[in-house]
């Protein structure tokens, strides 16, 4: 399939790279991120480097690594993974996974493979997340395809059989592994589901009656993330009690913008990732909504029967259910995850004004957030 049908959606590939660098290394506040993170004295070093370099390759080795490193040295006290194992280096895989921050998930998933020799991954990104060009300059350079959100009507359906030619095109002639959330967006709830959407976009590339064949041909791999401080958990609350109660609050671009960076700076304690062992899915003899529903099932129960479960969660789930069933799992840290709760509280007050009635019903779905996450993990221990 000839790659032009993608020039809109694709990453972009080394006989770019310089061209789009030149324009990135002019930005104001791209220069003013890197002075942030390395150090104004080394910026002219930095841009003069960025302006020679040539693959995808040498940036992601010399810039964004680094980069993720110094992040990850100033908000995660400890980043551990497991089921390493259970991938390939010269397989390809299609890695699904839950969905805890704009950019981190995909940043960190590359930095694992990157660091064990693994070959890095291409991964989705929304267009909407592009407040600046620049922004979608350096996603593209860093291996991220775009999904579409700003379409309606039939052009969703269209841009969706694009996608899901891009992705088969990717994997199986390409050989090249990808990432996508389980969901569009981030969790706002910490309710981690599939969306049926999402698989019934992966089989539009499908021959009739080769649906099976083609996902099993994607080697799909869950990752399940868990982060025990959610860096954005407050925003998410926020949005979510916005969609429900029909609040009018236009996120504006310099609302992204900072989302996005607190998302990579703010503390988010401890991080682990684990990789599962790449799915096989069998014919149920049955229409393809049930198997669909059997699919997202299946990526839905991987990721949530291995959830590192923090301290902080089972307070959590202690504080919703009115119970102090789990307390020995975190006795001695309640004054520290109250100081937490109340940073939060202030971080939405700092948003949008709220009265005390309904800030209170805010603060009470931090905790459903997390509990959440708790109570579908502990679904998953009696399968």
């Amino acid at each position: 399939m000839n790659e032009k049908n993608f020039d809109q959606i694709r990453s972009f590939r080394d006989n770019e790279v310089n061209d789009y660098l030149q324009k990135i290394i002019k930005e104001d506040l791209f220069i003013e991120i890197l002075s942030y993170q390395f150090g104004r004295d080394k910026v002219d070093e930095i841009l003069n480097r960025l302006s020679q370099m040539q693959t995808i390759k040498e940036l992601q080795i010399n810039l964004l690594q680094p980069l993720l490193e110094n992040l990850l040295k100033q908000s995660v006290s400890e980043l551990t993974y497991s089921g390493i194992e259970n991938i390939q280096k010269d397989n390809t895989y299609l890695f699904i996974s839950n969905h805890r921050d704009i950019l981190l998930d995909s940043f960190i998933l590359n930095y694992i493979l990157i660091t064990n020799g693994y070959d890095t991954i291409e991964s989705a990104i929304g267009n909407n997340l592009f407040v600046m060009p620049w922004i979608e300059y350096l996603a593209r350079l860093n291996k991220s395809f775009i999904v579409r959100r700003d379409l309606e009507g039939k052009k969703i359906y269209y841009a969706s059989i694009e996608l899901s030619n891009y992705i088969k095109n990717t994997l199986l002639e390409r050989k090249q592994s990808m990432w996508i959330a389980q969901q569009e967006g981030r969790s706002k709830d910490g309710n981690d589901k599939t969306q049926s959407s999402l698989i019934r976009m992966l089989l539009l590339s499908a021959d009739k009656g080769q649906e099976i064949e083609l996902l099993n041909n994607y080697n799909i791999v869950t990752v399940s993330l868990s982060y025990e401080y959610d860096p954005c958990v407050a925003y998410k609350i926020l949005s979510n009690y916005q969609d429900k109660s029909k609040v009018i609050f236009k996120k504006t671009d310099k609302f992204r913008l900072n989302e996005m960076k607190e998302g990579l700076i703010d503390f988010k304690g401890k991080i682990h990732f684990h990789f599962s062992k790449p799915m096989l899915f069998h014919p149920n003899n049955r229409n393809i909504k049930d198997f669909i529903n059997n699919v997202c099932h299946a990526i839905d129960t991987e990721i949530h029967k291995n959830y590192v479960i923090y301290p902080f969660h089972w307070y959590c789930y202690d504080k919703i259910n009115k119970s102090n069933k789990n307390i020995d799992k975190y006795i001695g840290q309640e004054t520290k995850f109250i100081e937490y709760i109340d940073s939060q509280k202030r971080k939405i007050e700092n948003t949008i004004g709220m009265q005390t009635s309904i800030m209170d019903s805010l603060v009470e779905n931090i905790y459903k957030f997390y509990a959440k996450i708790v109570s579908n993990f502990l679904k998953t221990q009696n399968v």
